[in-house]
């Protein structure tokens, strides 16, 4: 007979690593919780899974050659249909 807690369904693993010290306070207040007086437990495992679900979830599209600019230099992340769309726009095929 097995005892304690069952295994997650997705199990977590643990990574150390340094962030600049700016952007540790900014992430600092704004995961900050007024009711806890502290940042609340899980606040940043939440808050980077989020940002991981985020960015695999959607593209980069690079809107230099729409808008005169270097490559690289004028880029947004959105949805793939949603790229798609605004490509489409952008090159006169939709109206």
């Amino acid at each position: 007979m097995t005892r304690g807690r069952p295994r997650a369904i997705n199990p977590s693993r643990a990574l150390t690593t340094h962030l600049d010290e700016a952007w540790m306070a900014r992430l600092d207040l704004h995961l900050f919780s007024e009711v806890e007086g502290r940042v609340p437990k899980g606040a940043y495992q939440a808050f980077f899974n989020e940002r991981l679900r985020e960015f695999f979830a959607t593209e980069a599209l690079d809107l230099s050659p729409y808008v005169g600019a270097l490559p690289g230099e004028q880029t947004i992340r959105g949805k793939p249909e949603a790229l798609l769309k605004l490509a489409q726009v952008l090159e006169g095929e939709v109206k």
